[in-house]
């Protein structure tokens, strides 16, 4: 295991990385823990490691794997993307750039960092080629639903900002289970509850709104579809 505590971390499965992001089995495998089969080398520095007979990784792997799974899906190829992960944590001085506050963008074809010149002037940095670009290209943004420390690392997530605006995910809180902010209940134990029992039963039991209730179990079930 990394050298991590898991109280601040969160702890995640392959599983989750399918349920909360989309992303197949193998894909989630190779990014984090790479291909002994074929020596291909994870992209992704993990936090964590083996947990109990299990891969397992962090919240700020996770949400490395978000950027990657965006960029992946927009065109570009994996290849590239494991070339330009180098270089982005040696230009940002990050071993995981991808879940900092730094702006990414892309063509389809490669990734640019958003950076600023002394004079404050932004500029594009290519992190295949290597060099500065100011051509447009297409700005995509993987900010929303995601909070930020001082520090610029991401420390919080929406998964479901839209469906569920007040379920969010944060590696401090139920060692990284979606909860509700305001409760801090996990909405994988309110859904439980409800299968056993109305939901104004389990909204008394926990002392929070029926809405809540309703809330947890739709996200949980969508959690269930992308699984």
């Amino acid at each position: 295991m990394g050298n991590v505590s898991l109280l601040d971390s969160g702890i995640y499965s392959v599983m989750d990385a399918r349920s909360l992001i989309g992303l197949h089995d193998m894909r989630v495998r190779r990014w984090i823990d790479g291909d002994r089969r074929t020596n291909v080398e994870a992209i992704l520095q993990n936090e964590i490691g083996w947990f109990g007979g299990k891969l397992a990784f962090s919240f700020v792997n996770l949400m490395e794997m978000r950027f990657l799974a965006f960029f992946a899906n927009e065109g570009v190829q994996i290849r590239s993307i494991r070339v330009m992960a180098e270089e982005a944590k040696r230009i940002l001085k990050h071993p995981h750039p991808f879940a900092t506050s730094t702006v990414f963008k892309t063509d389809g074809k490669k990734i640019y960092a958003e950076t600023h010149r002394q004079t404050g002037d932004e500029q594009l940095y290519n992190l295949y080629d290597k060099n500065f670009e100011l051509k447009p290209i297409i700005a995509q943004s993987l900010k929303e639903g995601v909070v930020y420390d001082p520090t610029g690392l991401i420390r919080a997530w929406y998964p479901r900002k839209d469906s569920a605006p007040n379920v969010i995910v944060h590696p401090k809180c139920a060692f990284g289970r979606p909860i509700l902010r305001d409760s801090g209940i996990p909405t994988k134990t309110l859904a439980s509850a409800a299968e056993v029992d109305s939901v104004a039963t389990v909204a008394r039991w926990f002392e929070i709104p029926k809405a809540r209730v309703d809330e947890a179990i739709n996200f949980e079930k969508e959690l269930k579809r992308a699984a």
